[in-house]
């Protein structure tokens, strides 16, 4: 059933008790100053994201993080990232203002191309490789990430400032795949870094594999470790050594 422009076709909606419960805990408990907001996808799916904004009057700028399969928005505080966002300088000068603000999408309850028991859960659906944003088959996970961008983007408000050309993807495992997928394929994010990705095109059990194919030539740092569930430090390398054999300029180093 594969597609050819596309690859696999849309995940299938599974929705377990567990997501459920999650979704209504979307941001709690990790930060004091949280604005939560949702829509409605064009599948008729409910999303919801939640924007943890640091405490400055200039401009930061906005990291965009997706969550791991099976694990929600709050593992987020496994990172650093939280305690880095009043610290870190990300806005590419010495002098630049420190610290940014994080925008957490949340995925969806369906099927993935993964071993059990990851898969069906939360996540997203990085094998359904439709980034058209004229065709109204759109991945809905990449019009939620779009809307969530979009409405933080331009959203006015007294409490916070984001600088619109610095928007930044990160995400862990699954989180990481797509986040990867999507900064290949969306213009305006500056760079992605993420840990622990499965290659997002041609992964573990993927009969829809595809070369990639990116519209958008965005830095991107990957860092996978030794080793994952279900071999996706394997393909994370693999990912890698193929964007090397094609592109010849990337740099790869043992940390």
């Amino acid at each position: 059933n594969c597609t050819e422009k596309y690859g696999s076709p849309p995940a299938e909606r599974d929705v377990t008790l567990d997501t459920g419960f999650i979704f209504f805990n979307l941001c709690a408990n990790i930060s004091d100053f949280i604005t939560t907001f949702n829509f409605t996808d064009s599948n008729g799916d409910v999303r919801g994201a939640c924007l943890i904004t640091a405490q400055s009057t200039r401009p930061l700028p906005l990291l965009v993080w997706l969550h791991p399969a099976m694990f929600p928005t709050s593992s987020i505080s496994l990172t650093g990232l939280l305690e880095q966002a009043d610290k870190a300088n990300l806005t590419g000068t010495s002098d630049g203002p420190l610290g940014y603000h994080i925008l957490m999408p949340y995925g969806r309850s369906t099927t993935h191309v993964y071993p059990p028991p990851a898969d069906q859960g939360i996540g997203w659906d990085n094998w359904y490789r439709n980034y058209n944003r004229s065709d109204p088959a759109l991945n809905v996970d990449v019009q939620a990430i779009d809307y969530s961008i979009n409405k933080v983007l331009t959203t006015q408000s007294d409490d916070y400032q984001i600088d619109k050309s610095r928007v930044f993807l990160s995400g862990w495992s699954n989180g990481g795949a797509m986040a990867v997928e999507y900064a290949l394929n969306t213009p305006g994010i500056a760079a992605a870094a993420v840990y622990s990705p499965p290659d997002p095109y041609r992964d573990y059990n993927d009969l829809c594999a595809q070369d990639p194919y990116p519209t958008d030539f965005t830095p991107i740092r990957i860092l996978y470790n030794r080793c994952d569930v279900i071999n996706i430090c394997v393909t994370g390398i693999n990912f890698i050594d193929d964007l090397n054999s094609r592109y010849c300029n990337l740099t790869a180093e043992v940390v």
